[in-house]
């Protein structure tokens, strides 16, 4: 076995968990920001919610008085 072909031996496989670990990290990144934005959506969902709760009860409040 010449010195070329044990550096390729030893070398392709650490460049390839190198590239699948970097890989993972960026999809991991990707995955994270978007969690993120679906985080942000629902906070101004249960914003828009609870506004709507308070609308009502202010409603309700008037129909009981009469």
């Amino acid at each position: 076995m010449t010195n070329v072909q044990l550096y390729l031996a030893a070398g392709m496989p650490t460049i390839a968990v190198l590239v699948g670990i970097l890989m993972n990290a960026v999809l991991y990144n990707s995955l994270n920001s978007r969690m993120t934005s679906m985080e942000v959506k629902f906070d101004l969902i249960m914003g828009k919610l609870a506004e709507l709760d308070n609308r009502l009860t202010r409603l309700e409040e008037r129909l009981e008085r009469r």
